[in-house]
């Protein structure tokens, strides 16, 4: 009698890729997907923590996949950043194991479905996951973990607790998993990490060596470049933004500045300051027309006053990014900044309020200079006919549209998040 799975996953391009690599190992063993919970003689939960709401839905989610009575496992990045309230609230958990411990989960599935119960294992971060076989969860697009870890201390991040120090892949690995699979017909390429700006740091290459290589494939594809932080891009500058001028790398800069107050940035021990965003965002626009900004926002960190959330106000308003990703500040376990004396919870709403304005404003007039543009558009999604511009902006198309194919598409009409586009290639 054959064996079936269940899973679910939540959270970055990172717990994506793991999730990939923990499907390839259960179809390894000759185990099953089902969508379907009640078939299933396994569960499993990969989880993000990043916040303390995304955290909350996790243990819900846990508390109703737990009523279906299957052995569950969960993994991601909750069980090592708050393993304190796991043992608590994940009441008869099969196991809880972290993103470094991947490669162990043949061993771990075996005495789970033995009937074994209570099992935690934690492991520090290897290139040794990077092997493991893997099921890809997008027919177009293929993501790669260029490294693990990071370098930073930054006051407020639970992630590095869970993922960290930096471990990176070496670029002929990169490179055989990049071609392997353009052969399997994928189109988009994600290079994901916790910060691709310190990619290779500690082997000896950067992200530019890198990008050197994978520019040298031949095909029609296209690369979309992950999260950058701001310290790490701009020793890559100006050659990094020679490999973005290359028409297959999207015109996507993810770069999270968190805040525009100096005296902010130091409490939260980036490790950049304001004019280093200023300088990149700089240099990326002139030398690339068009290209998509996008950066994080931290409301509330502990210590902010009124003059510097006005400061990240006027930095939102000077650099006029085209996507901001803005998040209340909640504390996470372990932690510097979970020790620090927090601002009033009114109060970060309603300066939340009032950055999710200007940045709705910007984001709209931004979308709306596309307006009249023709752009080669890639179809990432079938159903809601759905694709990417060259710098990367969501554009539904009106119009019978293939997954994986390539359209020129004039935009017709845009709003904050999104652009409309009319075929002109039927």
């Amino acid at each position: 009698m054959s064996m079936h799975f269940y899973w679910e996953s939540y959270g970055c391009s990172a717990n994506q890729a793991d999730m990939e690599r923990i499907i390839g190992i259960l179809e390894s063993m000759g185990i099953s997907q089902t969508s379907d919970p009640k078939r299933s003689d396994l569960i499993i939960l990969n989880t993000c923590a990043v916040k303390l709401t995304t955290e909350n839905r996790m243990i819900s989610r846990y508390r109703e996949l737990s009523s279906f009575k299957k052995p569950i496992i969960v993994t991601g990045c909750l069980p090592r950043m708050n393993l304190k309230r796991c043992k608590k609230e994940c009441l008869g958990f099969s196991a809880l194991i972290d993103p470094n411990s991947i490669p162990y989960l043949k061993d771990i599935v075996d005495r789970v479905l033995s009937g074994e119960k209570g099992i935690i294992k934690f492991s520090e971060p290897s290139t040794n996951i990077f092997h493991l076989p893997k099921v890809s969860i997008h027919p177009v697009i293929h993501i790669i973990p260029i490294s693990f870890g990071c370098l930073g201390n930054c006051a407020f991040c639970g992630v590095k607790n869970v993922r960290r120090r930096l471990v990176s892949v070496p670029i002929r690995d990169v490179i055989m998993d990049f071609e392997s699979a353009l052969k399997s017909g994928k189109k988009e390429i994600w290079l994901t990490s916790q910060d691709d700006a310190i990619y290779g740091w500690d082997i000896g290459f950067t992200l530019n060596d890198l990008l050197s290589a994978l520019t040298e494939i031949p095909g029609d594809f296209r690369v979309r470049i992950g999260m950058m932080n701001p310290g790490g891009a701009m020793k890559l500058v100006p050659d990094l933004i020679g490999h973005f001028k290359d028409p297959r790398i999207y015109k996507f800069v993810h770069i999270p500045v968190q805040t525009g107050s100096a005296r902010i940035l130091k409490r939260m021990k980036r490790q950049h300051s304001v004019d280093d965003f200023v300088k990149l965002v700089s240099m990326f626009r002139s030398e690339i027309p068009g290209v998509t900004i996008s950066t994080d926002i931290i409301v509330g960190f502990p210590g902010e006053t009124e003059e510097d959330f006005r400061e990240t106000l006027n930095l939102v308003n000077k650099t006029r990014p085209d996507i901001v990703n803005i998040s209340k500040f909640y504390p996470r376990p372990g932690t510097e900044a979970a020790r620090m004396k927090k601002v009033p919870t009114d109060v970060i709403s309603d300066r939340t309020r009032r950055l999710s304005e200007v940045v709705k404003r910007i984001s709209y007039e931004s979308n709306r200079k596309m307006v009249g543009k023709v752009e080669t558009v890639l179809v990432s999604d079938e159903k809601k006919k759905v694709g990417r511009t060259s710098n990367y902006k969501q554009v539904f198309i009106d119009g019978d549209v293939e997954l994986g194919s390539f359209y020129s598409v004039e935009i017709v009409d845009a709003g904050p998040r999104s652009l409309r586009g009319k075929l002109l290639n039927q």
